[in-house]
């Protein structure tokens, strides 16, 4: 029986995008370079600090200066983390259901802690376990399974009772290798033309509002 559903946040719960590539564009801008248009990097919005520093100025991991313009991006983002960024429509609607049905949620993203819960804050919502993890301060990032399995701690529940909710193919990755069953967030940063089906996702939810029925059709 279903008891507990995880949500991955940047392109599931929050479209953060906006303010994430305004902070890429600071980065071209402080580079005196052009700015980039939003359409051109909103689907890296999803991969952090390192795909938007990849998306506007295709600067890789293993550049000797990346933690450096990493802090810059960072520090200007937390800065401006909630201006533009919204709640994806329904979401507001589904978490108010979630919480009627008596349900246990979470918050399993790749993000820093402290900028999850100031985003979450900022747009009001926090989760009724208070499980919001961060695979980056656990030091293991999806797709490893270890902030699912982290999240599914803090909530108390098992895997099979237990619904990852994310629109990356990583998201997929770490809850199969969590054991949990994964529903795709067609709505997300899904990379245009990939067949996120090829994800491996039990079920494919076109609306937030679609969540809690397909959770519960797969913890039957």
């Amino acid at each position: 029986m279903l008891s507990c559903i995880l949500f991955d946040l940047d392109g599931t719960l929050i479209d953060s995008a906006p303010d994430l590539c305004a902070s890429a564009n600071f980065m071209r801008e402080r580079a005196g370079l052009l700015p980039l248009p939003y359409e051109a990097m909103r689907e890296d919005a999803g991969k952090g600090a390192r795909g938007m520093l990849w998306a506007s100025l295709r600067l890789p991991k293993t550049a000797d200066n990346f933690e450096e313009l990493k802090s810059i991006f960072l520090a200007h983002y937390e800065a401006h983390i909630s201006e533009h960024s919204t709640l994806f429509d329904g979401v507001a609607q589904m978490i108010a259901d979630i919480e009627a049905a008596g349900l246990k949620w979470g918050i399993v993203t790749n993000k820093a802690e402290h900028l999850a819960r100031k985003l979450c804050a900022a747009k009001g919502i926090s989760p009724n376990t208070d499980c919001i993890v961060s695979g980056s301060d656990l030091g293991a990032m999806k797709p490893r399974p270890d902030p699912v399995l982290e999240g599914m701690r803090r909530a108390m529940s098992r895997p099979e009772e237990t619904i990852y909710v994310g629109d990356d193919a990583r998201d997929a990755a770490s809850a199969k290798a969590a054991g949990v069953r994964f529903i795709a967030a067609s709505w997300g940063y899904v990379n245009g033309g990939i067949d996120i089906r090829r994800w491996g996702a039990d079920i494919l939810a076109k609306h937030p509002t679609d969540v809690i029925g397909a959770a519960r059709s797969l913890c039957r």
